[in-house]
């Protein structure tokens, strides 16, 4: 082995270590799909006004993305670039807590607590995981095309867990007045254990020290604005994160299987379809290789959006919805997986195009999108259902809104995939990476 191979290998340890803040993000996303349950069925919020709350604190959550990267960007402490942001994720964990613990109060009470707690996780603490993800990934690794393989079996392992949780949470929530079981406690069960797990990659990795680090430091705000707006694929990028975002974020689900399936702990099963998800993951390097990262992820989400109308040939039958499940799962979910691979491929564009590195802007510019589709998604899904005549005081809603229902578990997220499939024609930077990569290294090397 040379030792370029040698510098280029990724340790048994980097692979291990990587997926725990991911395995610890998985759960906690899996528990904030319920936020919008939680918030129209035990808080007794209306659900419009719920919906435009998200609406809200999702739009004021994009201007602080724009803040954290260039404090990323201009981040040079002894612990690297990304790295010192990785302790944010003590914060979601500690407010996720405090978000479901709400008080008895009114109404107006209550969508100010609401915006508030969710605001601060994802305003204060996600922004800065979510910018900081891929400069870490980039800063720690020799060889950065070995980024989609670190991914794909950090996407895997995360997974497993993340299925588990799909599995085991909607039976704790569906079974809270049967054992005692509160929101409370339900969420400090999963934060202690959790965030311990997620903060062990901070311990473990150490970012390399590379001369590119301290070249975007030197650049002023208006530089970074710059790259990033003449960056056209990191533009593409954005666009599909933010309908990806728009799919994964509604939060209908709990929905669909208490209203129209008829039992929330059939959402149980339906998180089996997750597994397809694992194919997706092994599937991307192979395929990447031969028919490069669009045309994959274009075959996965067309089957994926095509997947979810399944469902509409019986709205009750579960053995449709566990075949629905399985092919929609690969629709939004795999991508996201590989989404800093994706942003690492449009520093390195950036820095050869215009000779001059972003990393911190790059990434909140993914993370602004990420926020500005969950805040569409939810803000969507719940003023819809506010206006189907949706009423989480009620045991049984009425047909238009369970017609609002499926719809938002069907033919929209349908839509959003098929966009995607078209946004995606327009990326083609896997096709010129491997170039721009040497010759960015024999600049380096002349150095």
């Amino acid at each position: 082995m040379t030792s370029q191979e040698a510098k280029s290998k990724v340790s048994l340890k980097f692979m291990l270590a990587w997926p725990t803040r991911t395995i610890s993000m998985g759960i906690m996303s899996t528990f904030l799909i319920y936020v919008s349950f939680y918030a129209t069925d035990y808080m007794k919020l209306p659900a419009a006004s719920v919906g435009i709350v998200f609406l809200l604190s999702k739009i004021f959550d994009g201007v602080t993305d724009i803040i954290a990267g260039v404090v990323i960007d201009k981040t040079n402490s002894r612990l690297g670039k990304g790295r010192p942001y990785e302790l944010a994720l003590i914060g979601v964990w500690v407010f996720m807590v405090l978000m479901f613990s709400a008080p008895q109060m009114g109404v107006n009470a209550g969508l100010v607590y609401l915006f508030v707690m969710y605001s601060i996780i994802n305003s204060v603490f996600m922004t800065l995981l979510n910018c900081n993800e891929a400069v870490y990934l980039s800063n720690a690794l020799e060889d950065k095309s070995k980024s989609v393989s670190i991914l794909a079996v950090t996407g895997i392992i995360s997974l497993v867990f993340t299925i588990a949780a799909n599995i085991m949470v909607p039976q704790l929530i569906n079974g809270m007045d049967e054992s005692g079981m509160t929101w409370t406690g339900i969420s400090l069960m999963l934060a202690i254990p959790f965030t311990l797990i997620g903060i062990i990659r901070f311990l473990v990795i150490k970012e390399v020290k590379k001369s590119e680090q301290s070249s975007s430091q030197k650049l002023k705000v208006k530089e970074l604005l710059y790259l990033l707006a003449h960056n056209k694929y990191i533009v593409i990028i954005s666009a599909l994160i933010l309908f990806g975002n728009m799919g994964t974020s509604m939060n209908v689900g709990s929905y669909y299987f208490q209203y129209i399936m008829g039992d929330l702990g059939l959402a149980s099963l339906g998180s089996l379809g997750m597994m397809s998800i694992i194919a997706v993951m092994i599937a991307v390097p192979s395929m990447s290789k031969k028919l490069g990262m669009r045309r994959s992820f274009q075959i996965f989400m067309l089957i994926g959006a095509l997947g979810h109308l399944i469902r509409l040939i019986d709205v009750k039958s579960v053995p449709l919805m566990l075949i629905s499940s399985v092919l929609a799962g690969v629709t939004f979910a795999g991508f996201y997986v590989f989404v800093a691979a994706f942003c690492i491929e449009c520093m390195d564009y950036g820095e050869w195009k215009h000779k001059k590195r972003s990393e911190g802007m790059i990434t909140s510019a993914q993370s602004v999108m990420a926020k500005l589709g969950s805040a569409f998604g939810l803000g969507i899904a719940g003023i819809l259902l506010g206006i189907s005549g949706y009423d989480g005081t009620l045991a049984v809603q009425s047909d238009s809104a369970n017609g609002m229902i499926i719809f938002l578990n069907t033919v929209f997220p349908c839509i959003l995939g098929l966009i995607m499939v078209v946004i995606f024609q327009f990326y083609d930077l896997d096709k010129k990476i491997v170039n721009i990569r040497a010759e960015l290294a024999l600049k380096a090397g002349a150095q």
